[in-house]
């Protein structure tokens, strides 16, 4: 990977984790929603935020990216390339880790307001 081709990469990496950011989860419910539908809602995508989930997969996405994107240097320019594709790599990584932790906290969310008595269904 060479220093021109750097620059590009790393921008499209930030392109596609900006991407992944998105509204928190909000679940479809079957029927109407309760007059206390929203501060359930809120109760419970706060109970998601304080779960102690463990970001193990997250920091292993990271890790084994950048080992990947390290790995696939050219050879040309072997140390500006291993930085490169460490970064670019471990950015990925670190984007799927967080997608899994996402979902994960989706399924409180959506437990959390089932247990209260809401029809979600999705």
């Amino acid at each position: 990977m060479h220093a021109n081709l750097f620059k590009p990469a790393l921008l499209t990496s930030l392109i596609l984790l900006a991407a992944c950011s998105e509204e928190p989860y909000s679940p479809i419910v079957d029927g109407r929603k309760s007059a206390n539908f929203q501060q359930d809602l809120g109760a419970c995508r706060t109970v998601a935020q304080k779960a102690q989930l463990s970001n193990q997969s997250t920091t292993a996405g990271a890790v084994v990216g950048g080992l990947v994107g390290a790995a696939d240097a050219d050879d040309g320019d072997e140390l500006e390339g291993a930085i490169a594709g460490a970064v670019v790599g471990g950015l990925l990584g670190r984007a799927s880790g967080n997608e899994e932790l996402d979902e994960r906290r989706e399924r409180i969310v959506f437990n959390c307001m089932r247990d209260r008595g809401h029809r979600v269904v999705g």
